[in-house]
C-alpha cells in the first residue's frame, strides 16, 4: 500500500501546533490512505467548573478524556471542550470519571461523567481508572485492589515484591512484580494463573497486557536475555504460545498493548516498536526512537499510528499492519497524547487538540 501526503504546521496564538497531512507520493497499488484534519481546538486558561457546563455532571457517552501536564478533562468529538481542570495533583481519567490527590493521599474522591454519585474512597493510596475499573494501589508498592463505583471492593491482591507492571481489560486483570512473577486475577478476584517467566539474570516483570477477550496475555520480563512472551489461554489454562530474546534492555516500564480485536499485540524494545500478531505467531521490530507513549486500536489489517517521545521531541508515525511504516512527522512539544479510535485520531500537544480522520480505510 502506497500513500501520498504532506506535512504542515499551523500556528495557535504564539504556539507552533503540528497538524499532520500524512503522505508520500506513488504508485497505486490499492485504496490510497490519507489524514484530513477535522478541527482543532484551543483549551481554555482557567478551570471550566461544572456550573458552567450544559450537563453539569453528565457527559455523553463519546466524550474523550484527556491529561495535557497539570491539565485534564473531557471533549467530544465534534471539538467542543466539555470539561477541563487545572491541578498540582496527580490524575487518574477514563472516560467514566475522574479524580485528583495529592501524593500522600488518604483518601480519593471519585467523580463520574454519568448519573453515579460520587463517592470518596477512604483508604490511603493511588487511584487507576481504566473504563469502568477502579483500582487502588496501596503505600508499600506491593497491593492492589479493585472497587466497585459504590465504593464496595471487589478484592486486593498482595504479594511480597513490589508492583512493577499492570494491565487490565474486561476478561480480567495481569500484574508483573519485581521478583520475576507474572499473576492473572478474573474479574471476581480469583486467581487465573501465576508464573516466573525466567531466562534473564535478573528477574523483572517491565511491562504487561491483556487482550479484551483474556485469549493472550503478553509480557516484557527480564534485564540481560530480555524476553517477549505471549500466552494463551486453552480450555482454563494459559500456555506459552510465543517467546523471544530482545536486542538490548530497557531498565524501566516497558509500554505492551493489545489492540482491540486481540490479534496484534504492539511492545516497547530496546531499538524500537515491536509487533507481535497471534495469527502467524510472529513478531517484527520497527526501529523506532524515542519511548513509545500510544499505540493505535483499528483491529483488522489497516492502518494504526504511533507517538513516541524523547525529551520534548515527539514522533508520529503511521504503520501498515502488521509491520510497513508509510509516514512520520516530528514536532516539539512540552506534553502530548494520541488516542486512535477506528479511522478518528485525536492528537493534543500543550494546550491544543485536534481531530484527524484517516480516510481511504475500508
Amino acid at each position: 500500500m502506497n500513500i501520498k501526503g504532506n506535512l504542515k504546521y499551523l500556528v495557535a496564538g504564539a504556539t507552533l501546533f503540528l497538524l499532520v497531512y500524512l503522505f508520500l507520493a506513488a504508485v497505486p497499488i490499492g485504496p490510497d490512505f490519507y489524514f484530513e484534519p477535522s478541527w482543532i481546538l484551543t483549551l481554555p486558561d482557567e478551570s471550566l467548573p461544572h456550573d458552567e457546563q450544559t450537563e453539569p455532571q453528565i457527559f455523553p457517552e463519546n466524550a474523550e478524556p484527556f491529561v495535557l501536564g497539570d491539565t485534564f478533562g473531557f471533549f467530544s468529538p465534534n471539538g467542543t471542550v466539555l470539561y477541563t481542570q487545572k491541578t498540582e495533583d496527580r490524575i487518574a481519567i477514563s472516560k467514566h470519571g475522574w479524580a485528583t490527590y495529592p501524593y500522600d493521599a488518604h483518601k480519593t474522591t471519585l467523580h463520574f461523567t454519568d448519573t453515579t454519585p460520587e463517592y470518596t474512597l477512604c483508604e490511603p493510596g493511588y487511584v487507576h481508572l481504566d473504563d469502568g475499573h477502579i483500582y487502588l494501589f496501596h503505600p508499600g508498592g506491593n497491593r492492589v485492589s479493585r472497587h466497585l463505583p459504590n465504593g464496595d471492593r471487589l478484592w486486593i491482591r498482595e504479594h511480597t515484591a513490589p508492583i512493577t507492571a499492570f494491565n487490565c481489560s474486561a476478561a480480567g486483570t495481569v500484574i508483573g512484580y519485581a521478583d520475576g512473577n507474572l499473576t492473572a486475577i478474573a474479574p471476581d478476584g480469583s486467581e487465573l494463573f501465576t508464573f516466573w517467566p525466567g531466562g534473564s539474570d535478573q528477574q523483572i516483570i517491565l511491562g504487561v497486557s491483556i487482550s479484551e477477550d483474556g485469549s493472550h496475555i503478553a509480557c516484557i520480563s527480564g534485564i540481560n536475555q530480555q524476553r517477549f512472551i505471549v500466552a494463551s489461554r486453552m480450555s482454563n489454562q494459559y500456555r506459552i504460545l510465543y517467546h523471544t530474546y530482545l536486542k538490548g534492555n530497557l531498565r524501566r516500564q516497558a509500554y505492551i498493548n493489545f489492540e482491540k480485536s486481540g490479534r496484534y499485540a504492539f511492545f516497547e524494545t530496546h531499538n524500537g516498536l515491536g509487533i507481535f500478531d497471534s495469527k502467524t505467531k510472529e513478531s517484527r521490530i520497527i526501529p523506532l526512537s524515542g519511548r513509545v507513549l500510544s499505540t493505535g486500536d483499528y483491529p483488522g489489517d489497516s492502518l494504526f499510528v504511533v507517538l513516541t517521545q524523547n525529551g520534548e521531541d515527539y514522533t508520529l508515525s503511521a504503520i501498515e499492519q502488521p509491520d510497513h511504516l508509510v509516514a512520520t512527522a516530528n514536532f516539539s512539544g512540552k506534553n502530548a497524547f494520541l488516542v486512535q479510535r477506528s479511522n478518528v485520531v485525536y492528537l493534543g500537544i500543550n494546550d491544543h487538540i485536534t481531530r484527524i480522520n484517516i480516510r481511504g480505510i475500508e
